[in-house]
This record gives structure tokens, sequence and C-alpha cells, in this order.
């Protein structure tokens, strides 16, 4: 969902266990400021170890006279197309492959190209046409009937109005402090020192885990290209040990995306939501609300700025008999961003920067949060044995500041707790067959806070097999 769906698994599950969690409205500046240096950085970065714009204008044209020169030469044209569509002139680069399949029709590999270049161009119907073309005859490698497959498949899908995206994920999780306790048991209790119940201090557990995504657009059909999304998302995970911490999410958004302009990649999206957490094998939490969201899309850059309310309510239970203290309300702005690099191929950057206002009954529950998150997800193509399989590595870095309101009595009565995070880590996903796949993930996270009984680590590790369609 949204521009981190390389990591979908790691956004499903971490959306639901921070969901009633928050940042610091002092922080605002350095957020924004560390994510438009994240993002200057790295396309400058990249902008200097490869040709400028200007410079793969200039090797275009060179390299055009010389197909005028050269008109059967096909390493001259595929060269010429290769510029052209990092230029994102993709009607020159299908120029330049038309006239070498007019010299040679056994060109498997550049008819697979031209059904990618009109795939991008929205033209699905050329698209499947040109990689049907690809798969004819004897002498095809196996990668491109693997690739063509795929791509077969999500034509038929984009050409039908109603277009359907699901991911899944089942397997194991362990980490270090899975009850997010302190590291010790002296602690601050009615401003004093204490010693906290053992049961309460830093404790590992693996849990089983099992996450999914489903997306349905309908397509309007019309000139604007406007359609209605609807997204739900589920996450469960039961731990061997302790089970009260046990955490089932289940949450929807429905909401029209209308164009605006003509072909100015821009749209806007309203949507109205809902969810419901369960906690311990019980119901914890239910939240409804809405939000608008942007999104501007060029070959370069996609960016989506958005702000979102959402009306909380808790329910007590055993296991937490205080819950209802946090019954509020949030409001979350939002800026998602990605694009690729120009250093190396097959390497994005995606970016989220967020601040959070939430309001509670009691008011050291209160707080405001802010956030950042960054991550290179980097793709190959044909790792190990099956050269048409794909293989993403994602690193993955972030942190969070947060100031609470009010402080507890019950812990220090004169002191307003703040906390800042930070987390770091990668995943994997591999695919084995078609849209069978594994993913792994590593991370770990540092709290510091200026309550002692607050400060916390954390290392994870979880991995299973995944599909997607």
């Amino acid at each position: 969902m949204g521009v981190f769906q390389g990591v979908a698994g790691r956004n499903v599950c971490f959306s639901a266990m921070r969901l009633f969690r928050c940042g610091s409205a002092r922080a605002r500046c350095l957020i924004s400021a560390a994510f438009a240096a994240g993002v200057l950085v790295s396309t400058s970065v990249t902008a200097q170890a490869e040709p400028s714009k200007e410079e793969l204008k200039s090797q275009e044209r060179a390299l055009f006279k010389q197909t005028l020169i050269q008109p059967n030469n096909l390493d001259i044209a595929f060269k010429y197309s290769e510029v052209a569509t990092k230029l994102g002139d993709f009607e020159a680069a299908i120029g330049a492959l038309e006239r070498m399949l007019f010299y040679n029709q056994d060109l498997p590999r550049v008819k697979l190209e031209l059904g990618l270049l009109y795939f991008r161009l929205g033209s699905y119907e050329q698209a499947k046409s040109y990689f049907n073309a690809a798969v004819t005859g004897p002498n095809v490698p196996p990668e491109v009937r693997e690739r063509v497959a795929v791509f077969v498949r999500e034509t038929e899908r984009r050409v039908s109005p109603n277009q359907f995206s699901f991911y899944a994920q089942t397997g194991f999780r362990f980490q270090t402090n899975a009850n997010a306790g302190p590291g010790n048991a002296f602690i601050r209790a009615l401003g004093q020192d204490a010693v906290l119940d053992s049961r309460f201090v830093r404790r590992s557990d693996t849990n089983w885990f099992a996450l999914s995504s489903f997306r349905h657009v309908y397509d309007f059909e019309n000139q604007r290209g406007d359609t209605f999304e609807t997204n739900v998302s589920t996450y469960y995970a039961r731990q061997f040990k302790l089970s009260a911490l046990n955490l089932g999410f289940v949450e929807i958004d429905a909401g029209p995306r209308l164009a605006i302009g003509e072909n100015a990649g821009l749209s806007i999206r309203p949507y109205v939501l809902g969810n419901e957490v369960g906690l311990g094998d019980r119901q914890y939490a239910l939240s409804g609300g809405g939000g608008v969201s942007l999104a501007w899309t060029t070959p370069y850059l996609e960016i989506a700025p958005g702000i979102e309310f959402r009306k909380r309510e808790y329910s007590n239970t055993p296991d937490y008999p205080t819950a209802r203290e946090q019954l509020g309300q949030q409001i979350i702005g939002y800026v998602s961003a990605a694009g690729p690099t120009v250093m190396i191929d097959n390497l994005r950057w995606q970016a989220r920067v967020s601040a959070v206002d939430s309001t509670a009954k009691q008011a050291y529950y209160s707080y405001q949060q802010v956030a950042f998150d960054f991550s290179l997800p980097y793709e190959v193509q044909g790792f190990a044995i099956q050269k048409g399989r794909k293989l993403t590595i994602a690193p993955f870095a972030g942190f969070s500041l947060t100031d609470y309101a009010r402080p507890n009595a019950l812990i220090e009565p004169t002191v307003t707790r703040s906390d800042t995070e930070y987390r770091f880590g990668g995943a994997l996903d591999m695919q084995l067959y078609e849209a069978v796949g594994f993913g792994v993930q590593v991370q770990y996270g540092r709290i510091y806070s200026n309550i002692k009984n607050y400060r916390t680590s954390n290392f994870l590790v979880s991995g299973g097999p995944n599909v997607r369609f």
C-alpha cells in the first residue's frame, strides 16, 4: 500500500503494533529537514555518478544520426533505444526497436522490450501483442517466457474495469523484547525508585503470524482516468509464551481517486476508514474516520501527501483493565515519496515523514509525534540458477520523536515523558516460483526516554513464504 509496498508485511505488522502509539511538535522542522536532505542526497549523489539529462540528450542526438547512416546496425539501434528510455522518450525507443524487427524478426528480447514500453505507455493491447510474439518460435530463452507470462497476466488484468491485487505471508517472528519491557527491574513509581515484578521486565518470545493486503480498483473508464479504490489489511500474531500479547488487526479504507487536470499525473482521493484491534484474544480497540490524499506521479518521482482523522474507542479487558483511559482521537499528516536513482539500475529510494497529534481521556496518554522512515529497495533479476526469478533487497532506517502532554502521577509526578526511537534493518523478498516467494526481515530498535521505565531495545527476525497476484 502506498510507496512502501515492497515491504508490505513490515508495513501491516508495524502499523498494527504502533496504531495507538505516537512525536513532538518541537521536532517537526528537524524531521522535515531530514526528509528533504534524504531526497536531495539521494538524487544529487546519483546525478554525479551518471550522465546528466543534457548529456543523455546529446547522446540521443548522436545515436539518432548513426541510426540514419546505419539503419541495419542493431547494436546502435538498441543503444539509442536504451538512452531514449532513460529520457522517458518511449515513442522514440519504440521506433528504434521496431526498426530492428524490420531487419530481423527473430529477436524475442526486442519484442519483450517493445511490450514493456507499450505497457509503460498504458497501451495494454499493443503490449500484449508484442508479449505474445516474444514467445512465438523455438528459440525463446526461458527467462523471456517467464517474464512474458507475468506481464500478459498483468495486461489482461489492467484492461478489465475491475483490477485486483493481493499479498499474503505467513511465518514465524522472534523478538528479544516481545512485551516492550524495560531492560531491568529498577523503575520509577510515584516519583520514587521501585522494583518491577519480573513478569513485566523484558521478555523474549516467538510468534506465528499471518498477514494479508487486498486491493480492488474499479476503473470508471472515462477520459479522466477516475477510479474507486478499496484496500483491506489484516494481521494476526499468536505468541508461544506471552498469550496476553496475541495481536489481531483488520483495517479497510475506501474512496474514489479523481484525476486533476489533463495528463498531469495528479489525482486526489478522499476516503473513509475503519479498523478493529484485538489484544490477548479480546477486542481491544476500534477506530473510524477518514482522510484525503494527493498523488503526483512522474517518471522520476512519486509523491503523496495526505491528512487523516481517526476517532478511537478502547475496551477494558482482564489483561488491560485501564485501556479506556486512552480513548480519544488522532490527526495524522504525512508525505510519502519514491523514485529511481540514476547511479544504479533497479535501485529506488522510498521515504515517508509523518506528524501525529493524539488526544486521550487521560492527558498523560496524549502525545505529539513526528517520524521519518527511509528505504532503498534494490531489485535483482535472474538470481541464483533461475534467471527469470526476482529478488528484492530493502535496507531501511527510521526514527521518531514523541512528547507526551502531561506527567503521569503514578510514574513521575513532575516529569513529562519524552521518547526518541531509532530503528534500522533490512527486508529480503525472493521470488521462488511465479507468484510464490519467501520473505525475511531483520530489525533492531531502541527507545531512549527521559523516564527509565520506557527505555527499551528489541531485535527481531521474521520470515516465511508469501504469495502475490
